[in-house]
This record gives structure tokens, sequence and C-alpha cells, in this order.
């Protein structure tokens, strides 16, 4: 018989992944859930009526997502129109996207990133903005 020792490491829990940024700024994925679901007793009237609504929501949604993600995120004109293009078809769809197991996930995923704060890899040391430095060049300029 050997000595066998089964020496085990400790077991450490498994680093959390960061989620990564969705390709849209939550306030343009909440804008195209609200379209969505605003326009929803107009679309059960018919495909009459789609005529009307369909393109008027897809021209809300392409609206407002280009200039959310325009202003806000601060996206280049090509790509805040090119993201505003698919979230108005998103809107402008006849059938309810979150109703959809697919456009619930895409429309969570949009704002998980910004609302879920998951802490820093450990490769990348957070920086912090300077917090003082206009304000203490005032008070040495006083003195």
């Amino acid at each position: 018989m050997t000595d066998q020792t089964n020496s085990q490491a400790p077991m450490l829990p498994e680093p959390r992944r960061s989620i990564p940024p969705a390709p849209v700024h939550p306030l343009a994925a909440l804008a195209t859930i609200v379209l969505d679901n605003l326009f929803a007793l107009p679309e059960l009237a018919g495909p009459e009526l789609w005529m009307l609504t369909v393109p008027l929501i897809g021209g809300i949604g392409l609206l407002t997502t280009t200039m959310v993600q325009r202003f806000l995120a601060k996206d280049s004109w090509g790509e805040s129109i090119a993201k505003g293009l698919v979230m108005g078809i998103i809107a402008g769809v006849p059938i309810s996207v979150t109703g959809t197991a697919v456009g619930g996930i895409l429309l969570a995923w949009a704002g998980l990133h910004e609302w879920i704060k998951l802490p820093a890899p450990k490769g990348k040391p957070e920086q912090l903005p300077p917090s003082d430095e206009i304000v203490d060049a005032e008070v040495r300029d006083v003195e």
C-alpha cells in the first residue's frame, strides 16, 4: 500500500463574467418596447389598418432610436441610422415583439449592461475620474 494523499485545492468561486455592452442604448430599447405595446390594439383591428400603423410606428421607432443613439450613446450618424432602422422594423412589425422569447431576450439584453453593474475584471483596475481638480485649482488661485 502506498501512502496517497488527496491534496485538493481550495474551491474558489468562478469569477463573474461581465455582460457585453448591448448594441443599443437602454432608452432606445425602452422606446421600442413602448411603441411596440402602445399600438397593439390598433394592430388587432386587421390588415386594413396595418397600412397606416406599421409605417407610422416604424418611422417613430426609427427616429427615436436614431436620435437616442446619436446624442446619448454618441454613435456616428451611420451607426445611429442603422440601429434606428432595425429597431424601427422591430417596433413596426404587427406582432408584439416583447411577447416572443427572442424579442424579450434581445430587448432585455439592451438594458442589462447598464442596470447590472458587475465588478470590473481583475486585469483592468477601475479608473475613477479626478474628483476635485477644478475645486482644488480654484482654491489655490484664491490663496
